[in-house]
């Protein structure tokens, strides 16, 4: 009598931990991709408010020590209107609300010195924490008298 020979195929076992296998990768990558998603929505926040923020920077140094005033930064379209005194806000002027959640931006301008002023350009967002929608950008210059 011959022994029986195997038939060559996958034990339902073998094929179970194939399938294990593939489900715990494809989960694996659905989470990264999600946290990839959040992370890139947050790196594309900051990118554009640094932008913003130096291009107010560059604004206000443009206008120059002298002309650090709400009458004078109002009527070169640089701050909103209203408030009229420290901090100016820049919310509505430059429409933030077209890129960030909840914006509000804000320029404090500081007396350091007889010829010197400190100027901080401030933007804050506010939005859905899971979806990465919070965030802070700030820089602190100096402009002198020339």
């Amino acid at each position: 009598m011959r022994p029986k020979r195997r038939s060559s195929g996958f034990t339902i076992i073998e094929v179970a931990v194939a399938l294990f296998i593939v489900l715990g990768g494809a989960l694996i990558f659905s989470v990264l991709m999600t946290m990839a998603v959040k992370s890139g929505k947050m790196v594309g926040n900051h990118q554009q408010a640094v932008s913003i923020v130096q291009h107010k920077v560059d604004q206000l140094r443009a206008v120059g020590f002298g002309r650090l005033t709400h009458i004078e930064l109002s009527d070169a379209g640089i701050i909103d209107a209203v408030p009229d005194e420290a901090p100016f806000t820049f919310t509505e002027i430059d429409r933030l609300e077209q890129f960030f959640p909840n914006p509000v931006g804000t320029i404090q301008v500081q007396d350091i010195g007889i010829n010197v002023r400190q100027v901080t350009v401030t933007l804050v967002w506010t939005g859905s924490a899971s979806r990465q929608g919070n965030g802070q950008m700030s820089v602190t210059t100096y402009i002198s008298r020339s």
